[in-house]
């Protein structure tokens, strides 16, 4: 009797198997529009509380090569408006994907002029005028020399644009919201609107000079991100009383290592190149240092040198943990803080729905 009961029940998964391929097409069709519709009508900012002060990873990486990282890119959002801070190669992409509606964009502030903070910046600014019908072009501030890159953007996609605007028409694409305006800053209140202040400081990167960190106030609320830096005291200053301190992070030790491995393979230029960026990058053991010294509710650290499978990433911060007692991440692609309140942090990853 059981062995009749498990045919019969084997048979049945056979025709419902069969029915299933005999029908492949349909299904797929239906999942692509049931994901369609998820993806269309979703609306990530009405599920942030407006008084909070939200902080997304949009690029964790670094120049070195990695599948799950897009290069440099933070997002803060305050008040329902979007401030992007660097925009490396993908990391426009990832935005997109973590479900952040992109008319919200107030603008893109360059901490400095490495390609790898400003390389995606062409197809994200397309992606942007085309998606929104932008009427006005996205405004990028950063260091002088800005608008040298942003002008040349502008050039190398205009012909492409063009052809937007032929085949979509001027409704969806309008001709004044095409490409980026470059402005140049100094040290100081860079924003102050609707209740959000941002402030660039100087932070030293040399020979790339000048480069900048941003602090952004919002209602109380505070997150100051370094940008890349050696280490200096300043930090701390600019820091001061920040609900977060979003650290670069590289491992001397584990950099250290590549550069051995690269000098036995005979690469010599590329081992120069290892031992070159430990000396205008800061340590995880620094970094904590100024999250401590600032007073800092937490640190979080992004662009990652290097990359190393999750299983990993503890070995990446060293003994950072021993120098400051506050939480302490290292970042991911999509991931989003909340803070609500001192001491008051969730963590969630929009890419992971």
């Amino acid at each position: 009797m059981r062995k009749k009961w498990l045919l019969a029940v084997l048979g049945g998964l056979v025709v419902a198997g069969g029915a299933a391929y005999v029908k492949r097409d349909a299904l797929a069709m239906a999942l692509l529009a049931r994901a369609a519709d998820g993806a269309m009508s979703r609306n990530v900012m009405a599920e942030l509380p407006e008084n909070a002060l939200h902080v997304g990873f949009c690029g964790t990486g670094s120049p070195l090569p990695n599948r799950d990282r897009a290069a440099a890119c933070t997002v803060v959002i305050a008040g329902g408006r979007l401030f992007v801070f660097d925009m490396g190669e993908g990391s426009g992409k990832t935005l997109s994907l973590m479900g952040m509606p992109l008319d919200k964009i107030e603008g893109v502030w360059l901490t400095h002029l490495h390609s790898d903070h400003f390389e995606g910046l062409g197809p994200f600014t397309l992606q942007r005028w085309a998606g929104t019908s932008a009427k006005t072009p996205l405004p990028v501030s950063g260091p002088e020399g800005v608008t040298e890159i942003t002008d040349g953007l502008n050039a190398a996609y205009r012909i492409d644009s063009t052809y937007r605007i032929a085949h979509h028409g001027a409704a969806v694409v309008p001709q004044s919201g095409f490409g980026m305006t470059g402005k140049a800053i100094q040290p100081g209140v860079v924003y102050d609107a609707n209740n959000v202040r941002i402030t660039a400081f100087s932070v030293d990167h040399d020979p790339i000079t000048p480069a900048f960190g941003y602090r952004v106030d919002y209602k109380g609320r505070s997150v100051t991100i370094s940008g890349d830096t050696a280490f200096t005291p300043a930090l701390a200053k600019a820091a001061k009383g920040s609900d977060l301190y979003v650290s670069e992070l590289l491992s001397p030790r584990m950099v250290d290592a590549l550069a051995t491995s690269a000098q036995k393979a005979g690469m010599i230029n590329r081992a120069k190149i290892f031992d070159d960026i430990q000396n205008y990058h800061i340590s995880p053991e620094q970094a904590a240092d100024v999250a401590k010294a600032s007073g800092a509710g937490m640190l979080a650290f992004t662009h990652i040198v290097p990359s190393v499978p999750k299983p990993l990433e503890f070995a990446l911060i060293g003994d950072a943990a021993s120098r400051y007692k506050g939480p302490i991440k290292v970042m991911h692609d999509g991931d989003l803080i909340s803070i609500s309140g001192p001491d008051d942090f969730e963590t969630r990853n929009l890419l992971n729905r």
